[in-house]
């Protein structure tokens, strides 16, 4: 990696001024990309220059915008990738209460989203992107509201059945939610914990995610936070830290400067383009995702 690096333009789609305000962050499951916003919900197939629109929904109740509770996965019992939403039933100061919908991506018998036969035990934290892991969606709760001894992610099996997963040991009680990043790597549930006091970064990981046994994988001294987003081959990871790229290396407990990327100095070229390319002045946000090509279709045949 370097700061000439130049990355090719997969896809691109054109928005029309005030189509959305907001974005979440984004998903990926087995080439499919979902982008999440304020108004919409998108899902792309970039290598087939493919998108669909989610149809509306009305359910949610919650009057200011804002982007709701959102997930995708591929439900492995039907086959069907899903996108999965929370929305407010009510908001008022007394009682909130939360709901989930369904949509089935190329469901031919069904355009339209589904409540779930079972609301959410426990209300999520708005807005974020849940992570999907072994067929199941993984969301913070929100822990104003549930006072619990154990921290624990609220799991949505893709079967449409809701469940806990327990989030590490309990010597990490002092650190708060915005100090933790669950991803996954590898096919496993990932939890990446930044020390402030310590300065320190730590990655855990558990292969059960149903009763999971919280191993810790990685101790880096670091200043900032920052989450490993893919393994290395010859031991050690790619890690994301703010708009910066860099390998860490296992064995030599460290980075080298020719391998730190900051995607403020990448460029992109298009399709039909043979120049320098452009730079990302004019981005107003971006998402980095560990993307792997696919031919699923996403609209009806």
């Amino acid at each position: 990696m370097s700061s000439s690096a130049i990355a090719t333009l997969l896809y691109g789609k054109h928005f029309q001024a005030g189509e959305f305000g907001l974005v979440s962050q984004m998903a990926h499951c087995d080439g499919l990309v979902l982008l999440p916003t304020d108004t919409n919900t998108y899902i792309f197939n970039p290598a087939m220059r493919d998108v669909v629109e989610l149809p509306k929904s009305h359910r949610n109740m919650l009057q200011h915008s804002t982007c709701l509770p959102i997930g995708f996965g591929l439900d492995a019992s039907t086959g069907r990738y899903k996108v999965v939403r929370s929305f407010y039933y009510s908001i008022d100061c007394h009682h909130i209460a939360m709901g989930m919908e369904v949509f089935s991506i190329n469901d031919g018998q069904d355009r339209s989203w589904r409540e779930t036969l079972t609301d959410p035990p426990a209300l999520i934290s708005c807005p974020q992107t849940a992570i999907h892991c072994k067929g199941c969606l993984f969301y913070f709760i929100d822990r104003k509201i549930h006072s619990c001894s154990t921290r624990v992610l609220l799991r949505f099996s893709l079967d449409e059945t809701f469940g806990f997963t327990p989030l590490l040991p309990n010597m990490y009680t002092q650190v708060e939610d915005e100090d933790i990043i669950v991803h996954e790597l590898d096919g496993e549930l990932c939890a990446t914990i930044f020390l402030k006091v310590r300065r320190k970064v730590l990655i855990w990981m558990t292969r059960d995610i149903l009763d999971p046994q919280w191993k810790c994988h990685c101790i880096i001294n670091f200043s900032e936070p920052c989450y490993p987003i893919a393994s290395l081959s010859h031991g050690g990871f790619l890690l994301r830290r703010g708009n910066s790229l860099f390998r860490y290396y296992l064995e030599a407990h460290g980075i080298k400067e020719e391998d730190t990327l900051d995607i403020d100095d990448l460029r992109f070229i298009g399709h039909t383009e043979d120049t320098m390319g452009h730079a990302w002045e004019n981005f107003c946000w971006f998402d980095i995702l560990l993307y792997t090509e696919s031919l699923v279709p996403i609209t009806p045949k």
